[in-house]
């Protein structure tokens, strides 16, 4: 029986995937103000200042993740492991998973995440404090959910449709996972509609090739099974194991799109510095909100719709033409100018266990003596950033049948399903797979960088001998 939400009634023209078919019901959701905020968000902050292209909004981002998910769901459907109904909450939650965004994305959210956590705090911090601050107490999904379940036109038109907010919320948090691990994975895992669209669309728009994956093989290798370790409701998402090589590619492709161009040493540098201005701008009061709990207050506000990069960068000029703040005054120059911060030094340690001596020394001394990182290289005016990676989260000796690892884990995983002898496995526990010998070992870069001010010279050489000697 065909379910009339299903119908489509408009065709989206996209770059990436060519025509996207969109349902009333999701051009009704598009279409309200609350999504339309999306545009004047980027995707991926202040990429474009390494990456000019890389001009691409939440919005597009959202759409092409409905897209990859009626994919997904189409083919699932197919097959009979899911239902219409199922098909219908999985594209609005595909649709809505990015509703609750900050301006400049995740970097917005550390910031809020910095003030949240540092609620009271009347002294100010040293800018090595808050570059390098990293918390996702503010965290996204979870005010999207906020604004799904509360915001009153959103809210409408899902009651409208017969769909509950709060389970569309709890579908894109995860928090669904228990009750039904299919939903969680589809939206919420290693290999899923969000990243699926953030990979080749990224790689499109910066030029960077490592997100182009074999979307439509891949769509065709999924499948639901039930996992015998699981209780209750054990049905995962699982890829036909004749496709894993397809499926190693994309996590590799991930593993070096991230550390390549996530984690580009001066994008890592000009956030760590947009950081510093951003919190500082949110702190003074000369910003829309101050915390969290105003956001919330106010989602059903016209204000709300001005949330966005553009309100930002406008408020942040605002602020350097009256305010006093010296500081902010620098840093908001380095911004305008794009006076790149310099990075004096950095390390990469790729290791199983623990990570070699120099590297957890440094790792110790930055987050634990930070005054004594000023006073080797003679200011204050830094800042790091520690990122790791890993291919696949889960432990490769990890068996189905066993019960060792964490939920999240378990969630996040690929699973494999050998049409011919009916095994569900990871694929980090598969000892034939490049996956699997690189499953245990994690990758960490450090970073540390100085935010110049205008006009002084600095000894760059000094400051990288004597980080070095500090932990030789």
């Amino acid at each position: 029986m065909t379910d009339e939400r299903l119908k489509i009634v408009k065709y989206i023209n996209d770059p990436v995937y060519g025509g996207i078919g969109i349902t009333q019901l999701e051009l009704d959701l598009i279409s309200t103000p609350v999504f339309q905020r999306l545009r004047g968000l980027k995707q991926v902050a202040r990429l474009n200042f390494i990456f000019p292209s890389a001009e691409h909004s939440r919005y597009v981002h959202s759409i092409g993740v409905l897209y990859i998910m009626s994919l997904m769901t189409e083919q699932l459907e197919k097959q009979g492991m899911l239902d219409p109904e199922d098909v219908v909450k999985m594209r609005v939650a595909a649709l809505l998973h990015d509703i609750g965004h900050y301006p400049l994305s995740h970097l917005g959210e550390a910031v809020y995440s910095y003030c949240m956590d540092r609620e009271g705090e009347t002294e100010k911090k040293p800018l090595y404090y808050m570059a390098s601050f990293h918390s996702k107490s503010a965290d996204h999904e979870y005010l999207g959910k906020y604004i799904v379940t509360h915001n009153l036109e959103l809210r409408s038109i899902l009651e409208k449709y017969g769909l509950d907010p709060e389970e569309i919320g709890e579908i894109f948090t995860g928090e669904c996972g228990a009750r039904n691990m299919v939903y969680t994975q589809l939206i919420h895992s290693s290999l899923d509609a969000d990243r699926l669209d953030y990979m080749l669309r990224d790689s499109y728009q910066t030029g960077v090739k490592y997100g182009m994956v074999n979307l439509q093989y891949l769509v065709r290798l999924l499948m639901v099974v039930e996992d015998p370790s699981l209780r209750g409701n054990n049905k995962v998402l699982a890829f036909n194991k004749k496709g894993q090589y397809v499926v190693e590619h994309f996590l590799m492709s991930r593993y070096f799109y991230y550390s390549q161009v996530i984690f580009h040493k001066t994008n890592v540098a000009f956030e760590g510095m947009v950081k510093c201005m951003y919190i500082r701008l949110v702190q003074s009061g000369h910003f829309l909100y101050q915390s969290l709990e105003e956001i919330q207050e106010s989602i059903n506000d016209e204000k709300f719709l001005s949330f966005n990069d553009s309100f930002l960068e406008t408020a942040a000029k605002e602020y350097y033409d009256h305010t006093e703040d010296e500081e902010f005054k620098r840093l908001y120059e380095m911004f305008r100018d794009r006076i790149r911060p310099k990075v004096i030094f950095e390390m990469k340690d790729m290791y199983e266990n623990s990570p070699s001596q120099e590297f957890s020394v440094l790792k110790y001394e930055l987050q634990k003596n930070p005054d004594k990182i000023s006073e080797l290289i003679g200011t204050d005016r830094w800042g790091y950033q520690i990122a790791p990676l890993m291919i696949e989260k889960i432990h490769n000796s990890y068996k189905v049948a066993e019960k060792n690892a964490d939920f999240e884990d378990l969630r996040e995983a690929v699973k494999l399903y050998d049409m011919d002898t009916g095994q569900l496995s990871y694929l980090a526990g598969d000892k034939q797979s490049v996956v699997n010998k690189l499953a245990n070992y994690k990758t960490e870069f450090i970073r540390v960088y100085v935010l110049e001010e205008k006009g002084k010279k600095y000894d760059y050489e000094r400051m990288h001998n004597e980080i070095k000697e500090m932990i030789s």
